[in-house]
């Protein structure tokens, strides 16, 4: 696959193919783009998150996968939410 996008685009398809609703193989495809994004920029490859770490909640309400009421999920938002980056 080729493509062209810009680093809003890539935060935007994060938002809906890391869902864990999105198939097994669009979730493991968008993993591998978003290591190769990270071997370019840490920084936004941090903030390609699925829509519940986004939102900081889980807007799929009929069909809710529970990542939102796990203790993983807490400790991905603060990661998230972190503004702090260091050289390392």
């Amino acid at each position: 696959m080729d493509m062209t996008c810009n680093a809003q685009a890539l935060i935007n398809i994060s938002r809906k193919r890391l869902c864990n609703c999105a198939s097994p193989e669009t979730r493991e495809a968008w993993k591998l783009v978003k290591e190769g994004v990270r071997e370019i920029d840490p920084v936004l490859a941090d903030k390609m998150v699925p829509e519940c770490l986004y939102r900081g909640f889980c807007p799929e309400w009929m069909s809710c996968c529970g990542y939102c009421n796990t203790k993983k999920y807490q400790e991905d938002l603060i990661k998230y939410r972190s503004t702090k980056y260091d050289d390392n």
